[in-house]
């Protein structure tokens, strides 16, 4: 694997691993599961959508690299992050007698990523485990960091793990093939690690909206190897969100992750329901006397130009009430909520008043 396409390392408590961008890798993954050491046979989780033709492509560039590699492939959806598909994975991996030094092999999107690393976390007490990402959201977000979890039905990620992956490998080029929503919401994520950390990075979003959305292979790359490394270089420092620093990676997400939960994660993408979070997030810190309202409108303006919601529509306001109090984040009853000072300048606050939540929630849900 060329030198060029490494994005970043990750530094944790138990060792580092290497995450990868480039155009085309996923030819190569045999190649770098070798220099990792990677045993055969090893164990694909995918999804129908994506295992052709990357699932696939997986596994015969393992196979030309003498891994034999068996697929398990999932539906895909938020829905399969559940334990009644564990279990279904536990009882084939036992079925293929897998070893604990045999790898699991994440091809896909967030979902595929968090329920495969969440069984090779508890498989045999932790089994290896790699990220391939396929989706825009998994490359520069959700492949990185090791946080792996099911969801349950009243809220989502509410049990899991943080079980680091040896390495993240992300084919840029696989976004070619999404649909305009999915990389619109993918983009989500990437826009987000600008407003809270890279004040630069997201001057290049609005510098090149359209050629990004085309997935053009120069600047796509570029883009994602530099929200690869913000993701990284937080995950470096905060391994398990203990510090006030990686929980600065939730902008957007409270009011984002309970749109979801109380839709049934079957109407907002996860992107989508971030996008409408962090314009929650910025209205609020406007009222506050946090930021001027010039910034709420710019952070408007380049959602909109990735065709991204800022508002949602026919939404239980109680559910989402109800959903926002079972948020891992919540601190002795509290939300905290990720604010900006400025583009680039996060933080965390618990003096949010209620009113104010209460007014964005019915501004946001018309």
């Amino acid at each position: 694997m060329a030198d060029a396409d490494l994005a970043a390392t990750v530094h944790h408590s138990g060792g580092s691993y290497p995450v990868v961008a480039g155009w085309g890798v996923i030819d190569q993954l045999g190649e770098k599961l070798v220099e990792l050491g990677v045993k055969s046979p090893a164990y694909i989780i995918t999804d129908e959508n994506v295992m052709r033709p990357y699932g696939r492509a997986a596994q015969l560039s393992l196979q030309r690299s003498g891994i034999a590699a068996h697929c398990f492939i999932i539906p895909p959806g938020e829905p399969s992050k559940s334990f009644q598909l564990a279990q279904h994975i536990y009882e084939w991996l036992v079925g293929l007698k897998a070893e604990r030094g045999q790898g699991i092999i994440a091809v896909g999107g967030g979902v595929v990523g968090d329920l495969a690393g969440f069984v090779a976390s508890t498989f045999l007490r932790g089994v290896p485990f790699i990220q391939v990402p396929t989706s825009m959201a998994a490359m520069v977000d959700a492949s990185i960091g090791g946080k792996v979890a099911v969801n349950l039905p009243q809220a989502k990620n509410l049990v899991g793990a943080f079980y680091q992956p040896q390495a993240v490998l992300a084919d840029v080029k696989a976004l070619s093939t999404l649909g305009k929503r999915e990389l619109s919401e993918g983009w989500a994520e990437a826009i987000k690690h600008g407003l809270i950390l890279d004040a630069d990075l997201l001057d290049l979003f609005e510098e090149h909206a359209e050629a990004l959305m085309a997935v053009e292979p120069e600047i796509s790359t570029e883009v994602i190897r530099r929200s690869m490394a913000i993701k990284a270089g937080v995950v470096s420092q905060d391994e398990r969100e203990t510090l006030g620093i990686r929980i600065l990676l939730n902008y957007g997400h409270t009011i984002g992750h309970a749109l979801e939960s109380s839709t049934d994660y079957g109407r907002f993408m996860h992107g989508e329901g971030v996008s409408i979070g962090m314009m929650g997030a910025a209205r609020m810190a406007q009222q506050m006397g946090m930021i001027p309202q010039e910034l709420v409108d710019r952070q408007r303006a380049i959602l909109q130009r990735f065709n991204l919601p800022t508002k949602a529509s026919g939404v239980s306001v109680e559910q989402i009430r109800q959903a926002m109090s079972l948020d891992k984040k919540v601190q002795s009853g509290t939300n905290r909520w990720v604010m900006l000072e400025d583009v680039g300048q996060a933080v965390v606050r618990q003096d949010v008043p209620w009113e104010l939540v209460e007014a964005t929630l019915a501004e946001l849900i018309d």
